[in-house]
């Protein structure tokens, strides 16, 4: 059983002053996984919705997402992670999808996605 490896690394622009920022991970095509969050190298949570702070805490910070999917579908090798941030209620971004082929049936398959805020 192999393991792949994808670092990933994106921008988050804060949009607002005074709502905590709150980030979650959806696991998608159906498979299964688990993740943690840290925020610069502080850890934060594990496979629940992490609260870094507000847009004064993190502008030119990192918060990095690790996540790990073992390909468990017969039918698919297909998996994905999709981060999620909220500010307040209603304000939401979605940074991904981002996909990655296992390459056989019970592989892992490991995401860390650099977030820089700026």
């Amino acid at each position: 059983m192999a393991v792949k490896h994808v670092d990933l690394d994106d921008v988050y622009l804060p949009k607002t002053n005074n709502n905590d920022i709150i980030v979650d991970v959806t696991i998608g095509e159906g498979q299964n996984g688990a993740y943690v969050i840290f925020f610069e190298t502080d850890f934060i949570s594990a496979n629940g919705p992490a609260n870094i702070g507000k847009r004064a805490n993190v502008v030119g910070k990192k918060t990095t997402i690790s996540v790990v999917i073992v390909d468990e579908l017969e039918e698919t090798n297909l998996t994905s992670m999709t981060v999620m941030i909220s500010e307040g209620d209603n304000n939401f971004t979605e940074i991904g999808p981002f996909k990655a082929q296992a390459e056989n049936h019970l592989d892992t398959v490991i995401y860390t996605l650099k977030l820089t805020h700026q």
